[in-house]
């Protein structure tokens, strides 16, 4: 099948995907064009784009005002601020404010708080694309409920949260609660040790939070301290920072340091009082910060229960430039006829904050939709409209803006259709969101009050409303419009091409790919029959493809490439034995170098220092060059691991070598070498291909049956289903959040998890090999198989035969053959089958865990010999021994992968003891409902990998011989499902990590 046919059937799939949009239901959610191609690049080729402004956005009658300082947010001094009128948008406000130095501040209060970290992630991440900025802003050393999406908190059990209930209790003397209407404190006040007591908080990243949410730049700690001395320690990625003493006094105070970019934060409290902590923030001196301040209530009175005067004082340090309000859960099921003391008790939060911060805007997020059962019927709580037009009389009256998300949601009884998608958007209680429903609620509400282009895919346009403003018309002619629509299109354009975004990984789960590959294949289907043109095509898409992947480390994949080329040919051409030896020397001098320079630094430096008491630090080189000359940010004590430098310099290497064995002839062009280096299907996580299996290709004439293009679309298919309705979906909604806080759940729950790593990390990884195949068959390449059910091995030696089957041959040809495999007697092939795989688990991770990992295996491999040499095969070739051997060999790997998931060490031993010391999860007819569709995805998936290989041959070879209508039609199906169980996250493949 030539290319362009391939091209054209690609390209009607996705024309059909997109519009499909318009025809089905709304609760079956496809992707619309935007999804594809960025709105910005296309808002201005389509025109007649009609928005019903009906209702859900009203904007008070008063125009927006913008805060006039002379000190705007750069350190900790009160603002002096001037109200100024402004007319426009939010979108309008912001932009307005970002033409100034300084920060930008959004305080979201509402009152359900893993919503409100969904929330307050989502803004930070879209709104960050415009305004820049940095961290996760505001939180406490205890919250009552995890955080799950920006960061995770870890405060040692000393810590005690009061608040306005504990001043009438008596267990604190004051109201000075702080913008959370909440304080934390290690110590009761008034408390005085004999000893210094110390407490701690940890934060790191979340592992869903995006890239900008990841940094951490600065930190402030809002405090007071009247009692007496205590000193506060800072450590970021385990160096200390800053070691100083709190100020003593009345007050509030800020404490202040750099955090330099770190990711692992550890701040620590020692002295025989404990201060009032009001807050603490991770942020940016510049850009967007958003606050998540979760707040108990419908109509947040906490407010009006504190100290105003102090709140005020620290409003004028927080400097907030927006307030966002999303209360009136709680008050839902309080059913009454009206809600007139509703309205005056929100009102009055509403004036008070306007009083407190003048000149802030204050958006009130309107009630969403709640439901209950009432008979046979699910139907809206009735009271809900009556709730909606008292927070809009209020917000109106205070001057506040109001979004009507019930409407945006559906209205009436939108609650029960966002609970029956695919994946849900509401939980079954009715009430609250899941992660993908509060993730879509805010797009919802960040396209309708701060996006200039019209809805994307998830939105209706009868909620969004378009604001009224009086700002002056433009004053250029229509030529000149023209020609500045058309140059900034372009300059965007090309701006997008040539930029790379690590929060946007460029991975076959993402549409963005998929444009990709259609348009190489448009390129391709003109140069295919060229030899010398089609290389050298597929070797710059190569190059384009890991720049979009991993940025400007695509250096190190032409510095490889180029050494490697050269070393061939010198290899090839010495005359002696000494000067082959001299040149592979070069060769693995230099892969491996550069490998363990990006890899393991970091681990020997860490293991030196605990070894020895040392203090040497690590400093990247690379990054500080990149800083100074090429205007990056990057963390300069940590050095940045590029995507796939473990596969591409292993495919480099075995080159060499495979050279200076003799089993090969070197490349002449370095294109074509380059070209074989840098095959963009499998570059960045295999599989490892041997340049005796693919240079020969180079100069193979393209050749594609019908047939093998039918399995090359069943292969992309299988590994997207694998990819993104198993392995992404069971890790989101179940898997990650028990790794990371084992402790937290039972050891049943520890043991689902574990099973379900197996499956996701095989699903996620050979879903990537399946798809690279794929896609390399339609480019008429042939790739060499890398899993074959892997689960189904009798023994750790059958598992290696099976699973990541290039990586087992090139440990087994390049590393555990030259040791001297099995050649020098028993125990030295023990020897170097330990050595192997304790160095194979090094090449997956530079941690002890991966050496842990490997060396259970290498284990697992020396019993496995011992039991061949006393019993052979005979009791494990078929029937219950075989059964019994896959199921022993089973448990093992999957003990294994507890330490290749885990966090640490600590994680993994707590997850085991949770196993074994505390498995009752105590009701089992609770816990499996509540996950049951991931405990159902977990059991198909193994039920499918177990399925017999002529079964699965048969649905392979049946979709092969239908006709190309009918398969597509399949596809087309298959893509609809899998647009309905992805993720709100796109997760990159796991093993680009290595």
């Amino acid at each position: 099948m030539r290319p362009f046919r391939s091209f054209l059937l690609i390209l009607i799939l996705l024309a059909c995907l997109t519009g499909l949009n318009y025809f089905i239901p709304d609760n079956i959610i496809l992707p619309q064009v935007s999804e594809f191609v960025p709105w910005d690049l296309i808002k201005g080729t389509f025109t007649g784009i009609s928005v019903d402004t009906s209702a859900s956005f009203i904007q008070a009658p008063d125009t927006l005002s913008q805060k006039s300082d002379f000190n705007r947010s750069t350190g900790d001094t009160v603002s002096l601020k001037e109200e100024k009128k402004i007319s426009g948008t939010l979108k309008d406000y912001l932009d307005t404010l970002n033409c100034r130095d300084g920060q930008i501040r959004i305080m979201y209060y509402g009152d359900s708080q893993i919503e409100g970290d969904r929330m307050t992630s989502y803004l930070r991440q879209s709104l960050r694309e415009d305004y820049g900025g940095s961290g996760p802003g505001l939180f406490l050393p205890v919250i009552p409920v995890m955080y799950t999406k920006s960061v995770y908190i870890r405060s040692s059990s000393n810590w005690e949260r009061y608040n306005y209930l504990s001043f009438r209790a008596g267990e604190i003397s004051h109201r000075n609660l702080g913008p959370f209407m909440t304080i934390c404190r290690y110590m009761p006040e008034g408390a005085i040790s004999t000893a210094p007591v110390k407490a701690s908080v940890r934060i790191v990243p979340s592992a869903f939070a995006d890239y900008t949410t990841s940094i951490f730049d600065k930190l402030r700690i809002f405090y007071g301290n009247s009692s007496g001395i205590v000193r506060v320690t800072v450590r970021a990625d385990n160096y200390p920072v800053v070691s100083d003493t709190l100020i003593r006094g009345t007050g509030l105070f800020v404490f202040t340091c750099s955090l330099y970019s770190a990711k692992n934060i550890i701040i620590e409290f020692e002295g025989r009082v404990s201060p009032d902590i009001y807050g603490i923030s991770i942020e940016s001196d510049a850009g967007l910060v958003v606050d998540n301040l979760p707040q108990r209530g419908s109509a947040g009175l906490e407010f009006t229960m504190v100290e105003k005067d102090k709140l005020k004082k620290f409003y004028d340090r927080l400097s907030p430039d927006l307030f966002i309000l999303h209360y009136g859960l709680n008050i839902v099921k309080n059913v009454r006829k009206e809600y007139s003391y509703y309205e005056k008790g929100l009102y009055r939060q509403l004036a008070l904050l306007r009083e407190l911060s003048p000149g802030t805007p204050v958006v009130v997020i309107g009630l969403t939709d709640m439901a209950f059962q009432d008979s046979d019927s699910i139907r809206s709580y009735p009271n809900i409209p009556s709730i909606i037009e008292a927070q809009k009389k209020a917000a109106l009256a205070a001057g506040a803006i109001f979004w009507d998300s019930f409407s945006a949601m559906g209205g009436e009884s939108s609650i029960v259709k966002w609970a029956e998608r695919i994946p849900p958007l509401a939980q079954k209680d009715y009430t609250h969101f899941t992660y993908p429903g509060a993730d879509t609620i805010t797009k919802y509400l960040v396209s309708a009050l701060f996006a200039g282009s019209p809805a994307d895919s998830l939105l209706k346009p009868d909620s969004i409303v378009a604001v009224q403003t009086d700002m002056p018309a433009a004053t250029h002619t229509p030529v000149q419009s023209e020609m500045t629509e058309e140059t900034g299109l372009i300059a965007t354009l090309v701006s997008r091409i040539s930029s790379y975004n690590p929060d946007k990984p460029f991975i076959f789960s993402t549409p963005a790919f998929w444009i990709f590959f259609l348009l190489v294949l448009a390129g391709y289907s003109l140069i295919y029959k060229k030899l010398i043109l089609r290389n050298l095509y597929l070797f710059l898409v190569s190059l384009f493809f890991y720049f979009k992947t991993g940025g400007l480390f695509l250096f190190l994949l032409i510095i490889v490439t180029t050494i490697d080329y050269f070393c061939g040919l010198l290899i090839y051409r010495s005359n002696t034995r000494n000067l082959r030896r001299l040149f592979i020397l070069v060769s693995i001098i230099s892969n491996i170098g550069i490998l363990a320079y990006f890899k393991y630094t970091g681990f020997f430096v860490d293991t030196l220092n605990n070894l020895l008491g040392t203090d040497i630090r690590v400093y990247d080189y690379l990054a500080a060059f990149s800083n100074n000359h090429l205007g990056t940010n990057f963390n300069v004590s940590h050095i940045i691991l590029p995507v796939g430098i473990s596969f591409f310099t292993f495919q480099s290497l075995s080159y060499t070598m495979d050279v200076y064995r003799r089993k090969l002839a070197p490349v002449r062009n370095i294109l074509d070498f380059g070209f074989y280096v840098s095959f963009f299907p499998q570059l960045v996580a295999g599989p490892i291909v041997r340049a005796s299996e693919f240079i020969p290709q180079l100069y193979t004439e393209f050749h594609l049956a019908r047939r093998e293009f039918s399995h090359a679309l069943f292969l992309i298919s299988k590994g997207l289903i694998k990819k993104i309705i198993i392995s992404d979906f069971i890790a989101v909604n179940f898997i990650d959040r028990i790794f990371e806080l084992p402790a937290m759940y039972s050891g049943f729950e520890n043991l689902m998890a574990v099973y379900g790593y197996g499956l996701q990390i095989y699903c996620d990884f050979s879903g990537y090999t399946d798809i690279a195949i794929g896609i390399g068959l339609i480019l008429g390449f042939r790739l060499p198989v890398n899993f074959n059910s892997p689960y189904k091995a009798s023994g750790v030696d059958d598992f290696w035969k099976r699973w990541h089957i290039s990586l087992s041959r090139w440990l087994k040809d390049y590393l555990y053959i030259p040791l001297g495999g099995n050649r020098k007697g028993r125990f030295r092939t023990f020897i170097n089958l330990m050595i192997t795989m304790l160095l194979g688990g090094l090449w997956h991770g530079a941690a002890l865990r991966f050496i842990v990992w490997g060396g259970l295996h290498g284990i697992g491999l020396v019993i496995n010999k011992i039991w061949r040499y006393f019993f052979g095969d005979r009791l494990i070739r078929k029937g219950a021994g075989r059964a019994l051997a896959v199921f022993i060999t089973f448990q093992f790997v999957s003990f294994c992968w507890i330490f290749f998931r885990a966090a640490d060490m600590d994680t993994a031993i707590m997850m085991i003891r949770q196993i074994f010391e505390n498995f009752s999860p105590g009701s089992y007819q609770t816990l499996i409902p509540a996950y049951s569709t991931v405990l159902f995805l977990i059991a198909a998936g193994y039920l499918i990998h177990f399925l017999p290989e002529r079964i699965k041959e048969s649905y392979r070879g049946l979709f092969i011989r239908i006709p190309v209508v009918v398969q597509m039609t399949a596809i087309l199906l298959m893509a609809i499902l899998i647009y309905q169980m992805k993720t709100a996250d796109i997760l990159p493949f796991i093993y680009f990590r290595f």
